[in-house]
């Protein structure tokens, strides 16, 4: 092309000039093809004129077609050559003026909850609270006002104030306009606001579900290249649903392709695409049932501050409904601000905010529901009863004894004998009272039983029910855990033997999962055996709009005996009527009058020898046809029956709108006294 040119226009242009004319405009405008169609050819003397349409197809402007280009033919030393300019590219373009591609981002799409309550609105109105604790008549009274205000752990609000001095004033979070005014007389009398300052932002309801909405950003410099087409100044999603569902959020980038002089005043557009608003994301959690359970975390921990609390590392709560696998509820404890990674956030100090986030020993930034990786402990067992039924190798109406101690070493066990956690032995007793009273030696003998037949044999059915393996849920980032196998021990150099098979029927030794994945696994028994993929997007849309998706439930229909999991489920239902959640269960009964049966399974996860268990409780409800599974994991804490259990507990009444009872007394006194080897 360039010796095509004139020799006076080589000598004003380079052939490198020439060359990154047209390279220059490929690149920016993201060039795909291009399509010329002749037009007239006429000459005027010496000078051929050479007309033409010129069809761009560009990945940012879409189609666009430049009329009425000329090309003009003369001659010269070496015959007919192009008398060329950079006006032979665009017209008006000379080293006088400049082309530029300018991007404009539409307004972001919504996200709202399952009844179309917002939980993340562009441009929403919050009112920031600003605080000098000097001013304060009461701090501990306004830090109780606050947690209900701002959905934030009392330990945390606490920390936060102690990092400033008695007359400096700071931000200390944002509100909604509606929520303010229900909490405006008392926050007036016992916190005494320097200032209530309304403005417009990406507006979260609240700090209820920052892990699974996410938060928006700067473009990270690291990620430059995946939003080169961003303004400068655009906000993109940094985590959770903001992240994962960015290109419908943002909707179509507007494009526009002007020519400009050296003093940016414009000259023309050559091509415009006009940008397309972000389509809403409707999610199938509730707001209410969201914020009610965050509520129920800050004031649980709130009370049992100087128990359990103190060294509880995080908690999180799932709620599933069993029958189409649409995620409910999912909170994970504690939570964080996302306005604080706004660029445009009221924050004194926003990176000060964020380092405490990062420095904090409880994760507040890590996902409990899908990104902990936790020791399963004797919930495992409903797996271990099903795997032994259903294979045939362990009927559940085998019997077995259930003594204090188990001796294995003729078995094979590395150990002379295993302790259970209940002294008093039960003796005898069959399957289903095993799962009722959580027996470890039932289970240990067990574990004998199916490791002689096939070592695989449990680890099969931990993966049937998705154990350790990604649930599949859209949207949420997850880790998938480690279920032990003789394969995957034999990867890692190791042989398997019968103390493994001991610990896995159990849920000890090297099992990790997470809460989402065990809820998935008691939706699938209470459902009669279909494991669903959860979801927590129903639907995304524009108003006024068909919806561009819509969730469908997906499922895989377990081979499992359905009897089999019919007397699982009965023995779960007794599990709080006469089994290790019956102290917590029997009097809510009667507060209750016996409605909803709840049937769960108790676990207490020995996470180290130096640490508290993590405390499990797993459940669905009614028992005559269920509807929700719920699960609650309480990090480092206690049993299982004495945290997790009356926290689910608290959930069944949010949810069935019943009247809530009292906290365990024991939370303020203190747990039960556990020995290094316990599980139930």
């Amino acid at each position: 092309m360039y010796d095509l040119i004139t020799p006076n226009a080589r000598a004003m242009y380079s052939q490198s000039a020439f060359v990154e004319a047209y390279q220059s405009i490929w690149r920016d405008l993201e060039l795909q093809s291009l399509k010329w169609e002749q037009k007239e050819v006429s000459t005027h003397g010496t000078t051929v004129l050479f007309n033409y349409d010129l069809t761009f197809t560009s990945a940012n402007l879409g189609q666009f077609t430049d009329s009425n280009r000329l090309i003009r033919f003369v001659p010269s030393a070496e015959g007919m050559r192009i008398a060329w300019s950079l006006m032979d590219i665009f017209e008006d373009w000379t080293s006088g003026t400049r082309l530029r591609v300018e991007y404009t981002l539409p307004p972001r799409g919504n996200i709202y909850d399952s009844q179309g309550h917002a939980l993340a609105t562009q441009d929403g109105t919050a009112v920031a609270i600003y605080l000098a604790r000097n001013r304060i008549p009461d701090e501990g009274r306004c830090i109780d006002e606050l947690k209900a205000l701002l959905g934030r752990d009392v330990s945390d609000l606490a920390e936060f104030f102690g990092q400033y001095n008695p007359d400096t004033e700071f931000f200390v979070g944002n509100t909604d306009y509606e929520i303010l005014q229900t909490h405006a007389q008392v926050l007036q009398s016992v916190c005494r606001p320097t200032n209530l300052i309304e403005h417009s932002t990406r507006r979260y309801f609240g700090s209820i579900a920052p892990h699974l909405i996410g938060y928006v950003g700067s473009v990270p410099a690291e990620q430059a290249d995946q939003f080169r087409d961003y303004p400068s100044d655009a906000l993109v999603g940094l985590m959770g649903i903001e992240s994962s569902w960015e290109a419908q959020l943002r909707g179509t980038i507007g494009s526009r392709f002007s020519l400009f002089s050296l003093t940016n005043d414009p000259i023309r557009v050559i091509a415009e695409q006009p940008s397309i608003p972000g389509q809403d994301i409707y999610l199938t959690i509730d707001r209410e049932l969201q914020q009610s359970i965050v509520q129920a975390f800050a004031d649980a921990y709130a009370l049992a501050e100087s128990t359990w609390a103190s060294t509880s590392l995080g908690a999180a709560a799932v709620v599933l409904d069993v029958n189409t696998g649409a995620v409910l509820a999912m909170v994970s404890y504690p939570g964080f601000d996302p306005e604080v990674f706004n660029p445009h956030n009221l924050y004194f100090d926003p990176l000060q905010q964020i380092q405490s986030y990062q420095l904090d020993p409880r994760r507040p930034m890590l996902n409990h529901v899908t990104q902990a990786q936790l020791p399963l402990g004797s919930v495992f067992k409903l797996i271990s009863s099903i795997g032994g039924a259903d294979s045939g190798v362990v009927p559940i109406n085998t019997t077995f004894a259930c003594n204090d101690k188990w001796y294995g070493e003729e078995f094979g066990d590395s150990l002379p004998y295993r302790t259970d956690w209940y002294t008093g032995g039960r003796g005898m007793i069959d399957g289903k009272q095993a799962i009722i009273y959580s027996c470890n030696p039932y289970y240990w003998q067990l574990a004998v039983s199916l490791d002689a037949i096939d070592p695989n044999l449990l680890p099969k059915y931990a993966s049937l029910f998705g154990l350790g393996q990604y649930t599949g849920i859209n949207g949420v980032e997850e880790e998938p855990g480690f279920i032990p196998s003789p394969l995957a021990l034999q990867n890692s150099g190791q042989t398997w033997s019968l103390p493994f098979t001991l610990n896995l029927v159990i849920g000890q030794g090297e099992v990790m999962v997470n809460p989402l994945q065990v809820v998935r696994m008691v939706a699938a028994i209470a459902n009669g055996g279909n494991l669903f993929t959860p979801y927590v997007v129903q639907q995304v849309a524009r108003p006024n709009e068909a919806p561009s998706f819509v969730s469908t439930p997906e499922f895989s229909a377990l081979d499992v005996n359905p009897e089999v999991l019919a007397e699982v489920r009965d023995a779960m239902c007794k599990v709080t009527t006469e089994g290790t959640a019956e102290f917590i269960f029997s009097e809510w009964y009667v507060f209750q009058t016996d409605e909803p049966l709840i049937c769960g399974k108790t676990g207490t996860a020995q996470s180290s020898e130096t640490q508290p268990p993590h405390a499990w409780f797993v459940s669905f409800a009614p028992a005559d046809n269920p509807e929700i599974a719920v699960v609650v994991v309480v990090e480092n804490s206690c049993e299982g029956s004495e945290v997790a259990a009356p926290l689910a507990r608290r959930i069944y009444e949010i949810y069935y709108d019943l009247p809530q009872s009292e906290w365990p007394p024991l939370w303020e006194t203190g747990c039960t006294p556990l020995e290094v080897g316990y599980d139930y």
